[in-house]
């Protein structure tokens, strides 16, 4: 009876100890961010000639309505849409329908050298929504809400 004893009150201090009066933060606030691999910053080679899939995610539980995301497509001065690269996706906003959490803009690229003394950036920005949903990740920096692609000769 007294090895019990001693064995409830050890798990009842080990309670208490256990105990933090710190609170965890939950990450329950949905967002929408644009990434590859955790990135938001990656090169691809000046002789590819395929279409890719980038996609803007969606950070939530499953909503009840349609999210609208407004994003743009902006390239440096040393890229031509036509010569290096076409976008395929011409919906926007990208509607993401209850359920589904990642939709694509697709890139084509085309085989163009560039001018390395130039910007040959393709910069892909998530502006907004139609909803009250954060734009990148959470905290103050709000990572990922654009995804810099840079075309560079091989």
């Amino acid at each position: 009876m007294k090895t019990l004893k001693t064995l409830a009150f050890l798990l009842l201090i080990t309670l208490f100890i256990s105990c933090s009066k710190e609170e965890v933060v939950s990450l329950d606030k949905p967002f929408v961010h644009i990434m590859i691999d955790d990135l938001n910053e990656i090169a691809v080679n000046s002789s590819r000639r395929d279409v890719v899939s980038y996609y803007i995610y969606l950070s939530s539980r499953p909503l009840n309505r349609n999210l609208e995301v407004n994003y743009s497509v902006v390239p440096g001065d040393g890229l031509q849409e036509g010569r290096d690269y076409e976008v395929i996706t011409m919906e926007n906003p990208l509607v993401f329908p209850p359920g589904i959490f990642q939709r694509p803009i697709q890139i084509r690229w085309l085989d163009s050298k560039v001018d390395p003394s130039k910007d040959n950036s393709l910069t892909i920005i998530v502006e907004g929504n139609n909803q009250e949903i954060s734009t990148g990740l959470p905290g103050p920096d709000q990572n990922q809400t654009e995804l810099k692609i840079t075309k560079v000769n091989n």
